[in-house]
């Protein structure tokens, strides 16, 4: 099983995305659509249970990076 963070697997909804029709035999085109719709559904639950991929959790995230940087600069 993958772990993928939150960014990690937006990356990948993002990368089926553009690979979609680039799929042409039966088998590619169904195997794509599963993928897709695990990634989907994986988003959807995390969605659920801890916020990911609201504006909120994106702000939140965004300033516990910033908090990083800020004091990998600062040592």
């Amino acid at each position: 099983m993958l772990k993928l963070d939150d960014m990690e697997l937006f990356q990948l909804q993002f990368c089926m995305k553009q690979t979609k029709g680039q799929m042409s035999m039966g088998g590619e085109i169904r195997r794509h659509a599963s993928i897709t719709k695990k990634i989907e559904d994986e988003m959807a639950r995390r969605k659920e249970t801890k916020g990911s991929y609201t504006p909120e959790h994106v702000r939140l995230q965004l300033e516990e990076e910033l908090r990083e940087l800020l004091k990998r600069r600062d040592d």
